[in-house]
């Protein structure tokens, strides 16, 4: 039983939480705990007309980021770190009423995104400063652009479609909002240039955070991979080291190159013209145009590598990805899939709504260790190996290898199904 808690204890505890500045020290799962105990706290003290109030406002908290994103208010608090700063002389710098910046800012300091120090003095919060990093603004950028407008259509698409899950790419949340027969995909390139841009902007500063090839050990897990001589590693230059397919621009190769500057063999990074336009490939590294619904045409590379592409895809086509990969594959060739793989119970608010946004833009998923073992196995796969790393948002590199006899796929622990 929880012993009571008097008010002299209730200001300690206020105290100390208030004074507590040792996030940066924890050990990232220490971390993560701490911060879901903190929302059960919270979710424990409300009523039920506060929890009611919370997600009444909460479109304002991404609103509200954004409309400070576009007139860069935070660089501007941060620039005057060394005093406040008035309503007037923010609205002068932001070229906006002061008044209306005033309405803004009390809404935004509710929530901690700046700070208030009296009715018209404003200084930059540990928010503020978040929100300049170029991942922070990228991430804005396209969840205000790219996932709000579904979301408040969501709820108009599942009474259409009489609440059934949905499994066509052209038959979406986004078709909807936006009265297109396109995949979203097309619609981007051919009729919304500018919201393909914020996803670009999105997927690169996506695929810089927490790269799982970064920490992945090849040497120990991809056959072959160093050589174990001199004259193994003069090797043949033509032969396909890294075929990253759907790659971008190209970020995971130079992480890939970076880290083996020294290996025989070529890199390549493969995507649609369109996004190859802005790609600038690197020493040692090349772009290749290719859609990977068709035959790939790289042979008997050592590693193919995917990363964040299948869960753009409904279970008919990631299958159809991974059987034009499988077909390109050699008995000594291993393909990587960076992606999360979701717990069975306790999916972080994160992971799980990733995996809607998924669904209402292309009627994808993210998947379960059940789900991969079941996809890789149609697609003539086995799952070898996975290496976590990051434990709260499921972050996961998964290798698969062609089928030899019956595929037995993994427990979840990085060991072998069965074994």
């Amino acid at each position: 039983m929880v012993p009571a808690v008097g008010g002299s204890d209730v200001g300690d505890i206020i105290a100390h939480i208030r004074s507590y500045d040792g996030a940066n020290e924890l050990p990232e799962d220490s971390r993560q705990s701490l911060l879901q105990a903190a929302k059960e706290l919270q979710y424990n003290l409300e009523t039920p007309k506060e929890t009611c109030l919370r997600y009444r406002y909460s479109a304002l908290d991404l609103t509200l980021s954004y409309v400070f994103y576009q007139i860069k208010l935070y660089e501007i608090l941060i620039k005057h770190a060394d005093s406040s700063v008035t309503t007037d002389d923010l609205a002068t710098i932001t070229s906006t009423d002061p008044v209306l910046l005033g309405r803004l800012l009390r809404f935004a300091a509710s929530i901690g995104l700046v700070k208030q120090h009296s009715e018209d003095a404003w200084t930059a919060s540990r928010l503020t400063h978040s929100m300049v990093a170029p991942s922070s603004q990228a991430n804005l950028e396209e969840a205000f652009i790219g996932a709000l407008p579904l979301c408040v259509d969501l709820p108009r698409f599942l009474a259409q479609t009489k609440y059934q899950n949905p499994t066509d790419s052209r038959q979406t949340v986004q078709n909807l909002t936006y009265s297109t027969d396109l995949h979203h995909f097309d619609w981007m390139t051919k009729v919304c240039p500018e919201h393909y841009e914020v996803l670009n902007k999105f997927m690169a500063a996506n695929r810089m955070a927490k790269p799982g090839i970064d920490s992945f050990p090849f040497e120990d897990k991809v056959p072959h991979l160093v050589p174990k001589s001199d004259q193994e590693n003069k090797g043949d230059p033509t032969t396909a080291l890294f075929v990253d397919i759907g790659g971008g621009r190209g970020q995971m190769s130079r992480v890939f190159r970076s880290r083996y500057p020294h290996l025989p063999g070529r890199v390549v990074f493969q995507d649609i013209p369109q996004t190859l336009a802005g790609a600038t490939p690197g020493e040692g590294i090349e772009a290749m145009a290719h859609d990977f619904f068709n035959p790939q045409p790289i042979k008997g590379a050592k590693i193919y590598f995917m990363r964040h592409v299948l869960h753009d895809w409904p279970d008919a086509e990631a299958e159809a990805i991974l059987k034009r990969t499988a077909e390109a594959m050699d008995k000594a060739s291993v393909l990587l899939i960076d992606e999360k793989v979701l717990p069975d119970v306790g999916t972080s608010t994160a992971a799980a709504g990733l995996d809607l946004v998924m669904m209402m833009t292309y009627s994808a998923q993210e998947r379960t260790l059940r789900n991969w073992n079941a996809l890789l196995g149609r697609a003539g796969l086995r799952l070898e190996y996975m290496d976590r790393y990051y434990e709260d948002g499921g972050d996961s590199v998964l290798m698969a290898v062609p089928v030899e006899g019956e595929p037995d796929g993994i427990d979840g622990t990085g060991n072998e199904g069965g074994k």
